[in-house]
């Protein structure tokens, strides 16, 4: 539907003078079938077709201010083709020599029927674009190509084993009831319904589209900070090489005294229960990912990952040897060091989630492989991603940003990304780039978002997607079967022009009753 009211009221006028037109069209397609027809035949012997085509067009209108997405527009194009061919075959038969050049008893009825199914065909186009925004994969190309050729199929039996003159009305009913107009909104009840029960399941958002890119994907990269059951860290241990612990925890937190990160936050936290001094640093750079170089009573204070005292040319394999252990038992650990030289190893672990591990099963229950971003050292991801159960990506980088390791990910398997927010105030879940993306673009809006403790809702949403999905094929091959028995029906001559609203209604009908009930067990719980 419209956004604007403006757009609103064009869209309802429009929609309103299609509907008058194609009723005066179904009325006088057949010359003397309405008593009182003579009042509305302002146009003789053309007046069918003109209000078929005014009825086309105020469709078409309606159309371009209709939520007709990319998905749902070659449908479209394809019915307005499709319409214009028939308006276009009315024309010609009214002009033709040989059997339609009358239009007098069954040669009037069969030149006009083309007409009043373009005008059926638009009209109810427009109508399940408005109730139906298209969603998903399906464009519905295939399906009208399908209709067109059983239509003309039908239009050539008809030739054969009826005569000409029944050729356009058994032409224009095939088309007309064998068309799929719907075929790209099967989603949109699904997505009422479905975006009810993950409600229930304990995501807060949902973006447009979130289930189609949940249920294509195979991975799903988990970020360390979406595992800890909070945003603090705590400095558990404390241990210098040749001074006291406090002296080095007086150099390690005034160098991150101007910090945000957690990590500073924690060295700060024990500083004051330990009632050590600060000071400010003199200069401040952040190597994000790998740590931090201050500038501290004149001298250079490095801390971080060995990576970036690797980056800095400082050598530290006492200090590696000392942290194995450390990072056996899945803590971060950070080297100081002071004047080119470690000084000590500061040793800081978070708390992890309680059901962290069971989402991770959880996850791969519902078809997606668990991987753990970790921007810690190597024997750290490996303890924790053995206490999760998680996956860990082939090729870490240092420094890397959850969405840098997503975009290393090859081409076909953009995996989604689940985070905290920047504010640590809920989980978000985004899609990643693929591998062909360049890293650093941008950050991809978040396709469902939970709070901080329901991170079991993104197995769920998961478990909805596919389901979801399931719906649609089957919904699909229904109402595939559905429209082929009704084109059939048509083409016998056993259901007139006129069924396909009712053959519309049905449809909608059928939709609803599979989204329904392909979520009826999860809508139990909901509120």
């Amino acid at each position: 539907m419209p956004k604007t009211a403006l757009n609103s009221a064009i869209w309802y006028f429009s929609m309103i003078l299609a509907t008058a037109c194609l009723v005066l069209a179904n009325l006088v397609a057949v010359p003397g079938s309405w008593p009182p027809a003579g009042a509305v035949f302002l146009f003789g012997a053309h007046s069918a077709l003109i209000y078929g085509m005014f009825s086309s067009i105020f469709s078409l209108l309606a159309l371009s201010f209709s939520l007709n997405s990319v998905t749902g527009r070659p449908l479209t194009i394809i019915t307005a083709l499709a319409g214009a061919s028939l308006l276009g075959t009315t024309l010609v038969l009214h002009h033709a020599a040989g059997p339609f050049a009358s239009l007098d008893g069954v040669g009037a009825g069969a030149a006009n029927a083309p007409a009043v199914a373009a005008a059926f065909l638009m009209l109810l186009r427009a109508f399940g674009v408005a109730i139906l925004p298209p969603r998903g994969v399906r464009s519905g190309v295939a399906e009208a190509g399908w209709s067109v050729a059983l239509a003309f199929s039908a239009a050539a039996a008809s030739w054969l084993f009826a005569g000409p003159a029944a050729v356009p009305a058994t032409l224009a009913a095939t088309l007309l009831l064998a068309w799929p107009n719907l075929i790209d909104g099967i989603n949109a009840f699904a997505d009422k319904v479905f975006h009810t029960a993950a409600l229930g399941s304990g995501a807060r958002e949902l973006a447009p589209g979130a289930f189609t890119r949940i249920a294509r994907a195979r991975d799903i990269l988990i970020d360390k900070a979406a595992v800890m059951s909070g945003p603090d860290l705590m400095v558990t241990n404390v241990m210098a090489f040749n001074n006291e612990p406090k002296t080095l925890l007086a150099v390690a937190a005034s160098a991150e005294a101007q910090s945000t990160h957690p990590v500073a936050h924690a060295l700060r936290q024990l500083a004051a229960q330990w009632r050590v001094d600060l000071r400010l640093p003199d200069r401040f750079e952040p190597a994000p990912g790998l740590g931090v170089v201050a500038l501290l009573g004149g001298q250079t204070v490095v801390i971080g990952t060995p990576d970036l005292l690797k980056t800095l040319r400082i050598d530290s394999f006492t200090a590696d040897a000392i942290a194995r252990s450390l990072e056996a038992d899945g803590k971060t650990v950070l080297r100081v060091a002071v004047g080119g030289r470690v000084v000590g190893v500061l040793g800081l672990e978070g708390t992890l989630r309680q059901d962290a591990g069971v989402t991770g099963q959880a996850l791969r229950q519902e078809g997606l492989v668990p991987w753990l971003a970790c921007g810690d050292s190597p024997k750290t991801r490996e303890a924790l991603a053995g206490m999760l159960g998680l996956e860990l990506p082939a090729d870490p980088q240092p420094g890397d940003t959850v969405h840098e390791a997503a975009a290393r990910f090859p081409a076909a398997s953009a995996p989604l990304v689940l985070t905290l927010s920047g504010d640590r105030t809920r989980l978000e879940l985004r899609g990643g780039s693929s591998g062909g993306d360049t890293p650093g673009t941008g950050t991809p809006p978040p396709l469902a978002v939970s709070d901080t403790d329901d991170i079991g809702a993104f197995p769920a949403l998961k478990a909805l997607a596919m389901r979801r999905n399931l719906l649609a094929v089957h919904a699909r091959r229904l109402l595939r079967c559905l429209w082929a028995a009704a084109g059939i029906g048509g083409a016998c001559a056993l259901l007139p022009l006129a069924a396909a609203p009712v053959l519309f209604l049905a449809c909608l009908a059928i939709l609803w009753v599979f989204a329904r009930f392909s979520v009826a067990d999860t809508l139990k719980g909901a509120p």
